[in-house]
């Protein structure tokens, strides 16, 4: 009895299976290219924000660099003064 009445869910659930049109499946395929191509857009400007931002830090970095040297510089010059100074 209960083989039978699975084969028979399984049956009525396969009467019920909705089949798509032609209409309805050409629309589902306009809508997954469309998807795609929003989404490849999407992370397209996402790599750019991303290298923009790699770059402006970058940019910064090397500004800090820059100030760094000048600030090493200008305290080994005033090292080099202070010792001068001792040394006459």
């Amino acid at each position: 009895m209960l083989p039978k009445l699975a084969g028979a869910i399984e049956q009525a659930e396969e009467e019920h299976v909705m089949a798509y049109s032609a209409r309805i499946l050409a629309l589902i395929e306009k809508i997954d290219a469309a998807d795609a191509v929003h989404f490849t857009r999407l992370r397209e400007r996402a790599k750019k924000e991303s290298d923009t931002r790699a770059k402006a830090r970058e940019k910064i970095l090397e500004k800090k660099r820059e100030i760094f040297r000048v600030a090493r510089a200008a305290r080994a010059s005033a090292a080099a003064k202070k010792k001068l100074r001792r040394s006459e």
